[in-house]
């Protein structure tokens, strides 16, 4: 959680007018029949932005989710798969959304004066060639670099 600008809305205000974000991140296994479950608990926990990882869905796009748009990216269906929700709140400040492979996405959000990226990655475990780490590790390191300094950066 970090303080990163001006929103519009009242909640999450701090001083200064200072919005305070809630970003989480989840292995949710699998986003079929899920999505709406997850935005219920994300409201819940008061949950402004989180990265999902496992979601196993195909395509990339984006699709609304009970309150929540939810951008995702995955290429084989029941395999890896990455996606990122945004809450009402902010989803009108998202500006950029890429999808580099199943297993990295980001999206890039300007709130108030902030520019924030987020990035959700589900990084290969220890068992896998190591051509997919290689490409994992290249495609991240890529990405980072891609990101002028002046914004911020949440992987």
């Amino acid at each position: 959680m970090g303080s990163v600008g001006e929103t519009g809305g009242k909640e999450g205000k701090g001083k200064n007018g200072v919005c305070r974000l809630r970003i989480g991140l989840w292995n949710i296994s699998t986003l079929t029949g899920k999505s709406i479950e997850l935005a219920k608990i994300l409201q819940k926990r008061k949950v402004n932005i989180a990265c999902v990882y496992e979601a196993r869905w195909v395509g990339s796009k984006a699709r609304n989710a009970d309150g929540y748009k939810l951008w995702y990216s995955g290429v084989v269906r029941g395999k890896n798969g990455v996606g990122i929700l945004v809450n009402r709140d902010l989803r009108e400040s998202v500006v950029e959304f890429r999808r580099v492979n199943d297993r990295l996405m980001f999206i890039k959000l300007v709130v108030g004066e902030c520019t924030l990226n987020v990035v959700s990655a589900y990084a290969p475990q220890a068992g896998l060639d190591e051509e997919v780490k290689r490409r994992f590790w290249e495609g991240l390191d890529e990405l980072v670099r891609s990101i002028p300094y002046a914004e911020r950066l949440f992987i």
